[in-house]
């Protein structure tokens, strides 16, 4: 399976050298179909859904507004909107690693500019979420669907056959929780895929600053950017250049705001989320129920909620073998975000689906996943993979952290019945009670910290929190708006099937 050429069994190596160069095209160009048609069909999935607010995001969103309304790094002025916060020299700022924001702060700057010159208001809470899923279609959404072209390429060009590649490519996005991430305002998937151009791209320069960048957008990232610079020693000089200015733009921002170009957010953050007498007040000792938790636990499984990605282990080996250095470096950054995430105060991430500090390195996965030879089992898996993801995306990423098991307490009531029941008294009844709908029940809007603390239920700004595209037709939280982009999915899976068989 592994050697497959544009010309079986070598033939093209006794063609004219004229006629050789014809064949190479005519399979390139039919693989750069397949590939644009990979990321059409990615990001129109990931487009598709927007998840909402919520204190991580919210604070992400703070820091672009800051940045454009305010021309500062502060978000004094929107604070009260999230509890993720770091307070140093008489100001308030983000604790999320900036990259992001500073990114999404160059449509936001358009989109601001726009909106003041027609008056408008940008408190207002449902221009907000506008915004903000503007915002996240060009950061998040966008960054998703570069993601599956590049794990397509990849495979190409070692040789893996088209319609296997395109398969497992479109599942690393669509069957992982990548697609859930990818509908909220997060750093985890554009971080993913910067990693995974800096894996792969054979310029170096520009694998130091995607790696670089990738570093200034998750802090975790930072393993990556030293075990990457040796995949290609020789051009290590080249590397180390193209992550210059990422990271000097990352310790300015930690100087202005913090007073040290060493000191990260984190150190800051709000006291009642560091752990006395523990490393940056964070790290403490692995547990086993904590490493359980975070691979196979319902809770917060990684390999719960994408079994495919469990299946990916298997194709490690078979990597190993093709590209040693590259794997092992891989092998390097899963380890130290799997350790991060072992040893992390407040490992289970929140309100969110799996393990979110993990998502990065899923594209990683992805790679193994493309050398697999048990190909039933992995396109099983990837089935399965798929119903939790997507029923995540159109329900809500967001499940509480007092909800033992989402996928049976929380996403599948909800999807089926349009409500859930509360499995104890830790979930108070009056959230049961709003949190309806069979898609799209998050309420929380950009400019809150809590669900209804400043827009009332039933209003628009809190019925159109988060929403489907097909909502728009059907009303908020009806699961016939579901119906479009599974038709979508299927007509373009379909197509690039057809084209991938083909190439």
């Amino acid at each position: 399976m592994f050697n497959v050429e544009c010309c079986p069994g070598g033939l093209c190596n006794h063609l004219p050298l004229n006629i050789q160069h014809s064949t190479f095209n005519i399979a390139s160009q039919k693989d750069r179909r397949v590939a644009e048609w990979l990321f059409l069909l990615t990001f129109g999935v990931c487009a598709y859904f927007f998840a909402g607010g919520g204190w991580n995001q919210n604070s992400q969103f703070d820091l672009t507004r800051a940045i454009v309304e305010w021309h500062t790094f502060a978000i004094d002025a929107y604070a009260g909107n999230t509890g993720d916060v770091s307070a140093a020299n008489g100001h308030v700022y983000s604790n999320k690693s900036p990259a992001l924001s500073w990114i999404a702060a160059i449509p936001y700057a358009a989109l601001y500019s726009v909106e003041r010159g027609r008056g408008a208001d940008p408190n207002d809470a449902t221009l907000l979420t506008i915004n903000a899923w503007l915002c996240s279609l060009i950061c998040v959404a966008l960054p998703a669907a570069l993601i599956p072209p590049m794990l397509f390429t990849y495979a190409r060009r070692r040789g893996i056959a088209a319609g296997w590649a395109a398969i497992m490519a479109l599942s690393s996005v669509l069957a992982t929780q990548l697609l859930p991430y990818a509908t909220l305002f997060m750093l985890h998937v554009p971080s993913a895929a910067l990693l995974l151009y800096a894996l792969t791209t054979p310029h170096r320069a520009r694998a130091g600053f995607a790696a670089a960048l990738a570093t200034a957008m998750n802090y975790l990232c930072l393993p990556a950017l030293v075990a990457f610079a040796f995949v290609e020693r020789r051009f290590i000089l080249r590397y180390c250049a193209g992550a210059v200015a990422p990271l000097v733009a990352l310790a300015a921002y930690q100087y202005v705001c913090f007073g040290s170009i060493f000191t990260i957010s984190v150190v800051h953050e709000d006291p009642r989320f560091l752990t006395h007498g523990a490393p940056m007040g964070v790290f403490v000792r692995p547990t086993l129920n904590v490493i359980y938790a975070i691979t196979l636990s319902p809770y917060r499984g990684f390999f719960f909620f994408a079994p495919v990605l469990l299946v990916a282990l298997l194709g490690f080996r078979a990597w190993w073998r093709a590209e040693r250095v590259q794997c092992a470096a891989s092998l390097i950054v899963i380890a130290a975000f799997f350790a991060f995430n072992a040893c992390f105060n407040g490992w289970d991430g929140g309100w969110g689906i799996g393990g979110r500090y993990l998502v990065p390195v899923i594209p990683l996965f992805g790679i193994a996943l493309l050398y697999v030879r048990w190909h039933a089992l992995a396109v099983f898996a990837a089935t399965i993979s798929f119903a939790l993801n997507f029923a995540a995306a159109a329900v809500d990423p967001q499940p509480a952290t007092s909800i033992a098991r989402p996928v049976t307490q929380y996403l599948l009531p909800l999807l089926i019945n349009g409500h859930f029941q509360p499995p104890d008294a830790s979930i108070p009844p009056w959230f049961a009670a709003t949190f309806t709908g069979h898609t799209s029940v998050n309420r929380t809007t950009l400019d809150e910290a809590m669900v209804f603390q400043r827009d009332a239920p039933g209003t628009p700004a809190t019925e159109w929190a988060s929403f489907n595209l097909g909502e728009i037709f059907t009303g908020p939280g009806d699961a016939r708006s579901l119906i479009p982009i599974v038709l979508f999915l299927l007509g373009g899976g379909l197509a690039i099937a057809r084209m991938a068989t083909r190439s």
